[in-house]
């Protein structure tokens, strides 16, 4: 069994982390968005944007990598909540990002890491959190779902690429009781 642990992101992990970035869209996108934006991502740039990214993360802002073994499988960003749709609604924080490589799905990392994420951002002074989806995903909406996220009521789109893609806003009133399970023992090799 694959031993898998989440930790902090540092600059030094920014190049792992634009990999994986680019790895899980043209895995999770492809027929969604044009074949040419996704093979035409450049890793030198993206790189540069995760170092700055990580390089200026304070208070709520982090990035946090899950890794199977020593190797990077996906990764997660949370951030204080800047949305102009949302704050207003009084959601503090921001679940910004969370992609994990198909060869790591469906093992509970991405679980791990919203309960990270949710943890980190309550330390921060979030009492809760919001999460922009796909709304033609319903894998991606079923996964926040579960997590206890609802539709907040709010929709937007996504303008990537030259593609536009409806969204919806989920969030998560009360963080404690996403990371309720976040330091309890379990059986998973997750840590």
């Amino acid at each position: 069994m694959a031993e898998y642990r989440l930790r902090l992101a540092s600059i030094e992990d920014a190049r792992s982390i634009a990999e994986i970035h680019a790895k899980a869209w043209r895995e999770t996108y492809l027929g969604v968005m044009r074949a040419e934006a996704l093979t035409s991502i450049d890793l030198d740039d993206w790189t540069r944007r995760w170092r700055e990214r990580i390089g200026s993360s304070e208070g709520a802002e982090a990035v946090f990598i899950a890794c199977e073994g020593e190797t990077p499988v996906g990764f997660a960003r949370c951030s204080r909540q800047s949305n102009p749709k949302l704050v207003p609604l009084g959601f503090q924080g921001d679940i910004a990002s969370i992609y994990l490589l198909l060869g790591a799905q469906r093992r509970g990392l991405g679980r791990r890491l919203i309960e990270r994420l949710a943890a980190h951002l309550i330390s921060a002074g979030c009492a809760s959190a919001a999460v922009w989806v796909l709304r033609d995903s319903p894998t991606a909406r079923g996964f926040y779902e579960a997590l206890g996220a609802e539709p907040v009521g709010v929709e937007g789109v996504w303008d990537i690429e030259g593609v536009v893609l409806p969204d919806i806003a989920y969030g998560w009133r009360d963080l404690h009781a996403l990371c309720a399970g976040a330091g309890a023992v379990t059986r998973s090799p997750i840590r």
